[in-house]
């Protein structure tokens, strides 16, 4: 993943635990991942596996294709 695609998904990250009304350790109870690593990720210093990213769309309810870069996979079949 793309250094800026990593802070646009990281921003969103943090977007969508705010409108949820949650901390970070909030969220960290939630999906059981560490307080540190979530903010790591929503610093985009971090990238997040395939299972903490579905982990973290049926938690925040966000359509899990939301988490990944999925208009990049088709640019890569068309081409």
């Amino acid at each position: 993943m793309q250094l800026t695609e990593r802070r646009h998904l990281s921003n969103r990250l943090r977007l969508w635990r705010v409108d949820h009304g949650l901390s970070l350790g909030e969220l960290s109870d939630l999906t059981g991942c560490s307080k540190s690593m979530l903010s790591r990720v929503e610093r985009g210093q971090r990238e997040m596996s395939p299972l903490m990213k579905a982990n973290l769309a049926r938690r925040l309810s966000v359509p899990i294709r939301d988490l990944f870069d999925v208009e990049a996979l088709a640019e890569d079949d068309a081409a």
